[in-house]
Formats: C-alpha cells, structure tokens, sequence
C-alpha cells in the first residue's frame, strides 16, 4: 500500500481520535471538582477512572495515526518544512511525557505519584507548542483547507487553559473537535496542495 493511499485512514483515525477525546473530556468534566494547589489540604483531587484513561489513550493513538496521514501528505507535497518537524518532535516528546508519568502514576503508585505536576506540567506545554506549530506549519504549506488548519490552531491554544481538576477541562472539547475537522479534510482530500515542481 502506497503512503499516499494511508492519508484517508489517517483521516478515518483522526475523527475517532477526536470523538473519544471528547468522549474522555466530557466523563472527566463529570466527575466532582478536585482541588487545586492550597486546597488540596483539605481537599482531595479530581479522581480519574480506567475508562477515563482507556479513552485518553485510544484517542490519542487514534489521533497518531491521524497526524500520520497528515505529515504524509505535506511531505508528498514537500512542504512539511522546519516548522512543521519542530512542532511533530515537540508534540511527540509531550505526549510521551504525557503518556509514560501517566502509566507510572497509574501503575506504581496507584494514582499518587509525587512527581506527576513536575511531569504534566511540561509535559502538556510541549503538545501545545507542538500542536501550534504543526498547526501554523499547516496553514502555511495550505495542504489543508484554512479552516481546518485555524482549528488545529485555535484547539492547541485552547488547550492552555486546560485545568482537569475543574469545568476548564471542558476547553479541551476544540482539540478534539480541531482533529475531527483535521480528519474530515483527510478523507475527503480537500486543501489545496501546491506542488513544488
């Protein structure tokens, strides 16, 4: 099978990945408030499920192969460009952060892993740079139609104000709904792709 050919699975992928992050955002915003900082003297955090985690996890291997299928085709098109790498490893390297404390916390320290902001932190700073850049790579190299590139954009920013222990988690619902539109113009082979001939 061609690369080329992959791109519309990556698109079929990336529309999962953000209906279960939605999913996921949406059970976690449903859970009672946690605390945050001081008030987790007197106050206990927002407890996550395995559902919760499943979600997550499924969403975002769901979303790898939807950024697959989209570096795909800006490379055919040979405009992924400096930009568009540093914005991948950046993204890559949070979510693995990400994903890695995540199974540390859940696996050796049943939940309460001391170190966990001092890794999330980062962490999620690294995705959202990542996806930012990844997003304004997109837009740039016009491999995908503007509107889907300026959610891809405006759902990494969002994610900035992102707080899971509160009803901010619900900020995370336009990353989601960023790579359902990302995915969209995957499967569909909208965008405009100018070749470099």
């Amino acid at each position: 099978m061609s690369s080329q050919k992959l791109i519309p699975w990556g698109g079929w992928a990336s529309i999962l990945g953000g209906v279960l992050w939605i999913a996921g955002v949406i059970l976690t915003a449903s859970r009672p408030r946690g605390c945050i900082g001081d008030e987790c003297a007197f106050r206990p955090m927002r407890e996550g499920g395995l559902l919760d985690a499943g979600l997550f996890l499924l969403a975002v291997l769901l979303l790898a192969l939807g950024i697959a299928g989209l570096v795909i085709r800006a490379q055919n098109s040979g405009r992924l460009g400096r930009l568009g790498r540093a914005g991948l490893i950046a993204g890559a390297t949070g979510i693995t952060v990400l994903i890695v404390s995540s199974l540390v916390q859940l696996l050796f320290f049943g939940g309460d892993f001391p170190l966990m902001p001092y890794l999330v932190i980062p962490g999620g700073l690294a995705v959202v740079v990542g996806f930012l850049l990844l997003g304004l790579a997109i837009l740039q190299a016009s491999v995908l139609p503007r509107w889907a590139a300026g959610l891809l954009i405006f759902g990494a920013l969002a994610l900035l104000g992102c707080n899971d222990q509160t009803a901010q988690v619900l900020l995370a619902i336009p990353f989601g709904v960023a790579w359902i539109a990302v995915g969209y113009a995957l499967w569909f082979g909208l965008g405009e792709i100018i070749s470099t001939k």
